[in-house]
């Protein structure tokens, strides 16, 4: 195998790794402030909930609402709610959204 395959390989390794592991070393070693914990700990969700809105909302660049993204994103959430489950909301919107895009 050549020699570049093998420095673009360890290159790839390198840039992917570094920008995820530094940040935790370097605020791993800082004592934060309870206002700062508590301003990260929304970060996730607030990153899922727009990954999340845009996926059900937007379509072709443009803001569109189907029927059946509704219904199964409505299903979803009350199993959420109700179970508490990841795996078992997952399954239920998979399952929901197949069940939909079969019937419509």
């Amino acid at each position: 195998m050549n020699m570049n395959i093998w420095y673009i390989i360890l290159g790839g390794c390198a840039v992917t790794l570094l920008p995820r592991v530094l940040p935790v070393m370097l605020i791993s070693k800082i004592n934060l402030n309870d206002r700062v914990v508590k301003f990260l700990k929304y970060i996730p969700i607030s990153i899922l909930t727009a990954l999340v809105a845009s996926e059900l909302l937007i379509s072709n660049n443009k803001f569109s609402m189907s029927n059946s993204v509704i219904i199964a994103s409505i299903i979803t959430a009350l199993v959420a709610v109700k179970k508490n489950n990841l795996l078992l909301t997952v399954i239920f919107g998979v399952i929901s959204m197949a069940v939909l895009r079969f019937i419509f």
